[in-house]
């Protein structure tokens, strides 16, 4: 039975995008992509539960984890475990970094060998046996034994598909869908293979019966084709009791009572067909959705009876959609974010999807270029400022519209624990600054995680003057201070805040309030150069801390009587710009004072 799945909400199109990667991956595309829509034979799924465990069990493949992460440590010790020197520095050195690998590599192992141990002891106590020589062996014929013990044991098929199916296995539970099917864990000693099984009977099986039943409503098969097929497919046992109950009373009830075809359709549309809550279409038997078809976004409904109207918890959905809701860990990219938690920085691993309105084609290309782009290191960008560049990049002609309905899902949950779902919009003159001004500002930020910071405050639409003003006062701390960076930040902020207007004559505009603002900055970098030549460089702390403050607090007053009274201590007249900037009205108070500030910080010329 020929079947389409159309494009809906966020998590349902991360379905369908999983869905589409899971066939990709397996380099069997069954499915026709429309503009809307895919299209599929329910009869092509017969082999998508081997498909699922596949592109799972490549991306988290275990022993390809622990030799890519043991790689470098082992080649290191390889190089140098029999260096000598005679610079004793540098011998010592050597020694540290030859312990350092060795204890990264037991690190790495020790994490599989207890899993090790309750699937084959005799390879858990050859690879202990290794383990254990890591730190006494001090030769590179000695520590390639090791490797090879140690990584061609963790590759052997019964050790690495266990301890990539468990692993898989526990990051859907914990993160998506709490234990249903396979997942649960009364089915953890089932084989590999015996677990693909459980999951064709629970999301599979119905979806291709529900497809034989739609033809016998669609009168492609006789009386008797229909009681064979049905024969058969009792015989094979590869169906759900719900499906098996169906098939015996349309076999008892209407076959071997020699009851006409139309009786029997008659009994599938009233009894059997009912309509599901989420797609609308009418197919098969529904089931109710609830948090083991995806927990962010639902609850335990029979426990919660309560929260609903009149105790009716029911939003029956069809298998179909249950099929493509238990496909979005594929359709979901994992980032990493820097926050800020009581003054350090932070990485921290979350899951997101990009929405918005356009086809299949595009919105899939655009996840994968997100998921491409956000398997960086410290080095790189923010993963979406490149997806940005790549949804305008793409679709030249994309609407203002659609830029401004870029709806981006960020998401973190643990089963039974909590769920937390943060959304935003990509606004058109983010998107325009990304493409057109944030080479020449945000992009020369040096440091990275500060960089990051500001575009998770862009993309949310919070206003970077509060990170501003906070790095300021970290920089007061430290005794090189280098206040460029918070200024190419202000400078952004100034043409995020020009942008919002969409006035004409922009690009001037622009030039002419970064001159104003880089006069500020070199201002305060030549007061903070004279209080150093007269030895009151002790005073630039109080007065930057007024001045915060003051800015903080938007008392502009008490702002320009500090800046007298610094100019005054240094004989210097007050500079005409802070009057010219002060007046200009597409310059605010914010971004006059940090830039002023962020030169008074720094002594660095930029």
């Amino acid at each position: 039975m020929k079947t389409k799945v159309y494009l809906n909400d966020w998590f349902f199109n991360a379905g369908v995008m999983g869905f589409l990667r899971i066939l990709q991956h397996n380099d069997d595309n069954f499915a026709d992509v429309n503009e809307n829509y895919i299209e599929f034979d329910t009869e092509n799924l017969k082999n998508f539960e081997k498909y699922y465990f596949q592109y799972f069990y490549d991306r988290y493949d275990v022993s390809k984890n622990v030799i890519n992460r043991t790689k470098n440590a082992f080649e290191y010790l390889e190089n140098n475990i029999e260096t000598q020197s005679e610079d004793k520095d540098e011998q010592k050195q050597i020694k540290d970094k030859i312990k350092s690998n060795k204890k990264y590599i037991k690190d790495t192992v020790k994490r599989q060998l207890d899993k090790i141990k309750k699937i084959d002891e005799q390879i858990y106590n050859e690879m202990k046996e290794a383990y254990d020589k890591i730190d006494k062996e001090e030769t590179t014929v000695g520590i390639e034994q090791i490797k090879e013990i140690l990584l061609s044991d963790i590759q052997k098929e019964n050790i690495n598909k266990r301890l990539t199916l468990n692993l898989f296995k526990s990051i859907l539970s914990n993160t998506y869908y709490g234990q249903p099917s396979f997942l649960n864990v009364v089915k953890t000693s089932l084989s590999y293979e015996e677990q693909q099984e459980v999951m064709y009977i629970d999301y599979i099986s119905n979806i291709i019966e529900t497809g034989f039943i739609q033809d016998i409503l669609d009168e492609k098969y006789t009386i008797e084709e229909i009681k064979d097929k049905i024969g058969d497919k009792q015989k094979e046992g590869r169906i759900t009791k719900e499906i098996d109950k169906i098939y015996s009373k349309i076999k008892k009830d209407y076959i071997e009572k020699e009851k006409k075809l139309e009786e029997i359709q008659k009994y599938i549309e009233e009894k059997v067909i009912e309509r599901c809550s989420m797609c609308e279409n009418e197919f098969g038997k529904t089931t109710n959705y609830s948090e083991g078809n995806f927990v962010p976004l639902a609850i335990s409904s029979d426990n919660a009876r309560n929260f609903f109207w009149n105790q009716n918890v029911k939003f029956p959905i069809c298998d179909i959609c249950k099929l493509v809701l238990f496909c979005i860990p594929a359709g979901i990219t994992n980032i990493t974010k820097t926050i800020k938690e009581n003054g350090e920085y932070k990485e921290k691993q979350l899951l997101s999807f990009v929405n918005y309105d356009t086809n299949v084609n595009t919105l899939l290309n655009t996840n994968n270029n997100f998921g491409d782009n956000s398997k960086y290191d410290n080095t790189t960008e923010n993963p979406y400022t490149q997806l940005i560049l790549n949804i305008v990049e793409q679709d030249e002609k994309i609407s203002k519209w659609q830029l401004d309905n870029i709806f981006v899902v960020e998401f973190e949950t643990e089963y039974g624990a909590y769920s937390r779902i943060e959304y935003f919009n990509i606004k058109r003159h983010v998107a325009e600054f990304f493409t057109k001004y944030s080479k020449s500002t945000l992009a020369n930020i040096k440091d990275y995680r500060y960089k990051l910071q500001i575009v998770d405050y862009i993309l949310k639409n919070k206003d970077i003057k509060y990170v501003i003003n906070e790095r300021l006062r970290d920089e007061i701390k430290k005794e090189n201070a280098y206040g460029y960076n918070s200024f190419l930040a202000i400078q952004t902020r100034m043409i995020l805040n020009l942008l919002k207007k969409e006035a004409r004559g922009m690009d001037e505009e622009i030039k002419k309030n970064n001159n104003k603002l880089y006069v500020l900055y070199k201002l305060g970098i030549e007061i903070h150069q004279e209080l150093k030549n007269r030895g009151e460089e002790n005073k630039l702390n109080g007065y930057t801390y007024k001045m915060l403050n003051s800015i903080k607090s938007g008392k502009r007053q008490e702002f320009m009587d500090i800046i007298i009274r610094i100019h005054m201590s240094i004989g210097k007249e007050v500079s005409p710009i802070f009057i010219e900037t002060m007046q200009d009205t597409n310059l605010d108070f914010e971004s006059i004072g940090h830039s002023f500030l962020s030169g008074l910080i720094s002594l660095q010329k930029s």
